[in-house]
């Protein structure tokens, strides 16, 4: 892992990019303290764990709705404006 200033990042931002996509993570420092992080994206964002761990949180949060009324699907017209419309 290397680390650059910001001022280093903005003049040689496209090094910095290439250097990414061979698969180096620089970390960007604005007066010596971290302050951003540049990784390489993987080519699918099922094999990044950061995505994995929130797809989870997700599918975990929507199961837990299951039960509180909310559907998802096709909306008929009775859905609305309900089925005393004459």
């Amino acid at each position: 892992m290397r680390e650059m200033s910001v001022r280093e990042v903005d003049q040689n931002l496209s090094q910095t990019i290439a250097a990414a996509e061979q698969g180096e993570t620089i970390v960007v420092t604005r007066d010596g303290r971290p302050v951003a992080r540049i990784t390489p994206q993987p080519r699918d964002r099922a094999d990044d764990p950061e995505w994995r761990t929130n797809f989870a949180a997700l599918t975990e949060s929507l199961r837990a709705k299951r039960g509180s009324g909310r559907r998802v699907g096709t909306i008929r017209e009775d859905d609305l404006y309900g089925d005393d419309r004459r």
